[in-house]
């Protein structure tokens, strides 16, 4: 068994929020969720946390949501998610845990 996990972030909601600034436009972030991953670039011994966010801006809103898979070589993701604020899901999940492998389904169980 090998440990080559990495947490893979690909939001776009870091630039969207640049870009907000440079435009002059109101924006507010707040945070879903958080937990521990292991990055990219990260040492392999240390957690990182990660804040899963929403951006709302005009009338847009931006959800993230983290994938985290059980399989200890399998990566998680994050990854953002673009709605009219009106059709904002009201049942959004920021976090995922999914078994790739099949081999972890019934650690998945939440009690």
């Amino acid at each position: 068994m090998s440990w080559d996990k990495n947490t893979i972030n690909l939001s776009n909601l870091d630039a969207v929020v640049e870009t907000l600034v440079d435009l002059g436009v109101d924006y507010e972030v707040s945070v879903l969720r958080e937990f521990n991953g292991c990055g990219l670039n990260d040492d392999y011994l240390d957690t990182t946390p990660y804040k899963l966010r929403r951006l709302q801006y005009d009338k847009k809103v931006i959800l993230e949501k983290a994938v985290l898979d059980s399989d200890c070589d399998t990566d998680d993701l994050i990854t953002s998610h673009k709605f009219e604020l009106d059709k904002e899901p009201l049942d959004w999940q920021p976090i995922i845990h999914t078994d790739i492998n099949g081999q972890y389904t019934e650690q998945l169980v939440e009690g």
